[in-house]
């Protein structure tokens, strides 16, 4: 008999489904490679990482692509 954890299943719902896509005036990129660092939603910056980890940050925002390395900086959503 093989010996493993089982793990639930995520299923579908209708709010993850329902998701709002980025348009691009909402994308904010790195000015070196282009990669999308986070979106402007609500006011805020909705920043997302690999394996679930979110966060939301008031402006200005600074990061680092983890790309190429550059450091980018958002004062707030174009208008």
């Amino acid at each position: 008999m093989p010996n493993y954890i089982s793990r639930p299943i995520r299923k579908a719902t209708a709010v993850g489904s329902a998701r709002k896509t980025a348009s691009a005036s909402d994308a904010w990129c790195c000015s070196c490679c282009g990669k999308m660092l986070g979106i402007h939603r609500d006011g805020l910056m909705h920043v997302s990482f690999a394996r679930g980890h979110e966060y939301l940050f008031s402006y200005p925002a600074t990061a680092t692509c983890r790309r190429c390395g550059t450091m980018s900086q958002t004062k707030g959503p174009a208008r």
